[in-house]
């Protein structure tokens, strides 16, 4: 709405600048949470939909059994009314990437809500990862049919992070496996994440600020030219949604740090991972991706060493699984856990930032 002002009436174009838009933004989806955050979780425990602890975890999480959960569904809605709001809902990039943000958040919602009014295990893995697919091919298709960059080469190929002159291409076989790969794999890996009071929030904070400023960069001819990024016509507006996210992430914090009045649940877990795989995609940004989320890769890898050890040699590699449960075992408290991987997250996103910086000089 606010871009549609800036455009229609000459007296308001300032309102057409990225920059304004994106602190309005951020604003906007940051007061929403925080103002409904309280009467949300009132709801919640009226209606009961409270986290369920497996018996096998840390003993110490006992407590936070019946904590109201479903609190993704906040996130969500935030930054979908914001970006209604404040984004231009002509760029197609915004129009895919609300698509797809509405579709990740119905698989952990229908999730969510199964596991309080069907079983306690909700959806099936098996049909996670087939919604995960759908929307993946949806990406694909836009990728293949609509494209990014102006050239159908450089978008059914991955770059190189530390070089713009290099890439792989793929084709349109190798990139429909590869997106596959990384939306499944970044939903999956924030939901994993979402094990400890506010661990899941923070680096996805830190991973949206990050996208966020690469995204402006993307969608500025002479930034993008300077740093060797592939201009990406109207990527600036991912800027945008991303401080929605950042907004509404900060604002869920708030009840999400230790100790916690809330979860987010599948329905903030999946969708947040969903938006960081399918913004790197539309950004080209696809390798530097895991460093900018190293946490969450850590987390899913510890996940795939654990089982595979396990089945393979009949041994444990960790304590437990996710990692960090492991170090909760070791006789970490889960604040100093959740306190040094927001800490790890945050260097990981300055060496990403670094890196982007490197290909000008390179």
């Amino acid at each position: 709405m606010l871009y549609f002002l800036g455009e229609s009436f000459n007296e308001l174009v300032f309102l057409k600048s990225i920059y304004l838009r994106a602190f309005i933004s951020f604003v906007l989806s940051f007061s929403m949470v925080l103002i409904a955050g309280k009467p949300f979780i009132n709801y919640l425990k009226i209606k009961k939909f409270g986290e369920s602890i497996r018996e096998e975890g840390p003993s110490s999480h006992f407590s936070k059994k019946g904590t109201p959960t479903m609190g993704g569904v906040l996130i969500v809605m935030a930054v979908l009314i914001t970006s209604l709001l404040v984004n231009d809902l002509k760029n197609k990039l915004i129009i895919l990437l609300m698509l797809t943000t509405i579709m990740f958040s119905g698989i952990g919602f229908i999730d969510d809500y199964k596991k309080f009014t069907v079983s306690k295990k909700g959806l099936s893995g098996k049909k996670k990862l087939l919604y995960q697919g759908i929307i993946a091919t949806l990406v694909w298709a836009y990728m293949y049919f609509v494209g990014l960059t102006g050239s159908a080469r450089i978008d059914m190929s991955i770059i190189n992070p530390l070089s713009g002159r290099t890439f792989i291409f793929l084709g349109a076989i190798g990139m429909f496996v590869f997106i596959q790969i990384v939306l499944m794999g970044t939903s999956n890996a924030v939901n994993i994440t979402d094990g400890l009071d506010g661990l899941a929030i923070m680096p996805m904070i830190i991973c949206s600020t990050i996208l966020g400023v690469i995204s402006y960069f993307t969608g500025h001819i002479e930034l993008s030219s300077h740093l060797k990024l592939f201009y990406t016509v109207g990527s600036g507006e991912l800027s945008v949604f991303l401080s929605a996210v950042t907004g509404a992430g900060l604002g869920f914090l708030w009840y999400n740090c230790y100790p916690a009045q809330i979860f987010m649940g599948d329905t903030g877990s999946l969708t947040l991972g969903g938006i960081l795989g399918v913004i790197a995609l539309l950004l080209k940004q696809e390798l530097l991706l895991p460093i900018i989320g190293f946490v969450f890769v850590m987390e899913a890898i510890s996940v795939i060493l654990q089982v595979g050890s396990f089945k393979l040699r009949g041994k444990r590699i960790f304590k437990m699984a996710p990692i960090h449960h492991h170090f909760e075992l070791a006789g970490l408290p889960e604040t100093k856990v959740t306190m040094r991987f927001w800490i790890t997250a945050l260097i990981c996103g300055i060496i990403a930032l670094g890196l982007v910086r490197m290909r000008g000089l390179l």
